[in-house]
């Protein structure tokens, strides 16, 4: 019992900050949106668009994480990832129509699991819900439903996603159910996910594996993030392409077969000589049609019987290797393997592309050879340019010349250098230079070009930045697309100093400050000195965050603005600035 009360302690104070975090969202949502109620649950339903007469189509349930205030449902309840994957965020457009059910709650699942069944049951019998293509999928207490909810109905969903907790209930019953369950590597509440892998994978067959996240053949699979905690709301959807994977999943009466390689092992490396591969597959309810067997995504054999063996010949560096299995009713399962070869680690970008002052630059470098390849700049870069570790170079640069440029390439076993040359031609007569942009501190503010994907903050004190998409990135920036801008800094929020954010400009400019707003639900402010400055039509927006634009004009040379106070002013999200060279 003290185990049991320290944990909910825990799990409470985890999501006592969740919910902190969505308390100041003020999410609009989508016109295809709308409130309802059955029994004593209130839920939102998406109702896609474009359907046709006479067709069936997939539904998915989300059930969200602790802890509601209430048991209403809101626009916030919208705003998690797993939720908006399904109609493709704030780009709202589905691959396949699809019905989203999203129910709240305060305190667990279990007592709305009747109403939600009542519900997704009335689509499928009333509207246009398919009973084959029922996807279910939870966050921490949201994936704690879920595997209730799979539990009491086994034969219900075509598939399963959760993410931030372990598994809960009776295996046997659910070890042929599709699941992909995910977590963060450092998750107290997921901390027992690996073992119950292994398990659930001995049940399927394959009692050699240890809960490893590489092997796709065999049920369930299973994600595991690097450095990551409890919240990965947004990871999971967003680094892996789990609709294919869900709607590739149809609950037709058949069980999917389980496939995996026993030899070789995943990710080893072996001599560039032909190559024996050893497979198992086997199926719940049927037999086992055949196995095809592909090669760097070519088709080298059809296996249609067991020992299901193989020679196949590799090429150098990393070959990826694919058996799948079709059981007797057609049903497929693929295995996946990463084999690699010794090859002599290659650049093989020849030169670099000639970029323009204040225009956004933007090119993926590319590399050969064996490993997982890390780049790193040698030569100091112009300024205004970064080189993240997946290759990519991409910035603003501010001052043209031209510039030698040291990129090293390096792997598991070796490392190569290559001399560049950058030229930066001078900057086109339409555009601003922006320069120097830095907070009191000194702490320098990166500077970049408006358009979808970019985000309007950014971490100074993040140690590894990446340039996987962020969750607060632009998907509406009206009439501002194109222009400079300067991020906030998350760090500086609440910083209220008069002479706050400093930087410089070459042209006379307007300058467009974007500031947060809450104008549906809730209520913000402004801080007095935006006053002084013309409130634009229209707002930008990022996702669930709205931001209005308020205008002044300055003369070339250095321009100085306050700390946005957002705390006082009621949001959360630091401002931005954008220039625009005055005509």
């Amino acid at each position: 019992m003290k185990f049991k009360l320290t944990a909910l302690a825990a799990l409470l104070t985890v999501f006592t900050i969740v919910n902190l975090h969505a308390q100041d969202i003020d999410y609009k949502g989508l016109p295809e949106w709308t409130w309802h109620k059955e029994g004593n649950t209130e839920y939102y339903l998406y109702t896609p668009k474009n359907m046709e007469t006479g067709k069936k189509y997939p539904l998915a349930l989300f059930l969200h994480g602790c802890c509601g205030v209430d048991d209403h449902a809101t626009m916030k309840n919208l705003v998690d990832a797993p939720a908006r994957m399904w109609h493709n965020f704030a780009a709202n457009t589905q691959r396949i129509p699809t019905y989203i059910v999203v129910p709240a709650t305060s305190r667990g699942w279990s007592q709305h699991i009747p109403d939600i069944k009542k519900v997704i049951d009335s689509l499928v019998a009333k509207r246009d819900a398919d009973a084959k293509r029922l996807y279910i999928c939870g966050f921490s207490m949201g994936a704690q439903g879920t595997f209730t909810f799979i539990n009491q109905y086994p034969d219900y969903f075509a598939a399963a996603i959760t993410m931030g907790m372990k598994f809960s209930g009776d295996s046997l019953k659910v070890k042929d159910i599709p699941m992909w369950v995910n977590q963060g590597e450092t998750d107290y509440f997921s901390r027992a996910l690996r073992k119950q892998v292994k398990a659930f994978r001995a049940l399927n067959g394959n009692p050699a594996d240890t809960g490893s996240t590489w092997n796709t053949g065999v049920n369930p699979r299973y994600s595991n993030f690097k450095d990551k905690g409890h919240v990965i709301l947004w990871e999971a959807p967003t680094e892996q392409d789990m609709l294919s994977w869900a709607y590739a999943k149809v609950n037709d009466g058949n069980k999917y077969p389980n496939i995996f390689f026993n030899t070789p092992n995943y990710g080893s490396t072996v001599k560039q000589a032909p190559l024996k591969l050893d497979i198992s597959a086997a199926d719940p309810d049927g037999t086992i049609a055949k196995v095809n067997v592909y090669v760097n995504h070519i088709l080298v054999k059809t296996l249609t019987a067991a020992p299901y063996l193989v020679t196949v010949t590799l090429k150098p560096g990393h070959n990826f290797i694919e058996a799948t299995a079709i059981d007797d009713k057609g049903k497929v399962k693929s295995a996946t393997l990463v084999v690699n070869t010794r090859a002599p680690l290659k650049l093989n970008t020849t030169a670099l592309p000639v970029a323009a002052a204040g225009k956004y630059y933007k090119v993926k470098l590319s590399a050969a050879g064996y490993g997982v390849a890390h780049f790193l700049a040698t030569a100091s870069l112009p300024a205004g340019l970064q080189l993240f570790t997946d290759g990519t170079l991409q910035g603003v640069p501010v001052t043209k010349g031209t510039y030698p440029v040291i990129i090293t390439v390096a792997d598991s076993t070796s490392k190569v250098s290559k001399r560049f040359m950058l030229t930066v031609k001078p900057k086109p007569m339409s555009e601003v230079l922006v320069t120097d942009a830095k907070n009191p501190d000194g702490v320098a503010y990166k500077v970049s070009k408006l358009m979808k994907g970019e985000v309007p903050n950014f971490n100074s004190k993040d140690t590894a930045p990446t340039t996987l998409l962020q969750e607060i990135n632009f998907s509406n920036l009206d009439k501002y697309a194109g222009l400079t801008y300067i991020k906030g800094d998350v760090n500086d929020t609440s910083r209220t100093e008069q002479n706050f954010l400093s930087f410089n400009v070459d042209e006379n400019v307007t300058v467009y400050v974007a500031y947060e707003v809450h104008d549906l639900k809730y209520h913000s402010t402004v801080p007095a000195w935006l006053n002084d400055f013309e409130k634009q039509p229209g707002q930008i927006v990022a996702q669930y965050r709205y931001f209005n634009v308020y205008a002044k004009k300055y003369p070339k040379g250095k321009i100085t603005l306050p700390g946005g106070n957002t705390r006082r002013n009621g949001v959360s999200t630091n401002y931005f600035v954008i220039v625009k060279k005055q005509l």
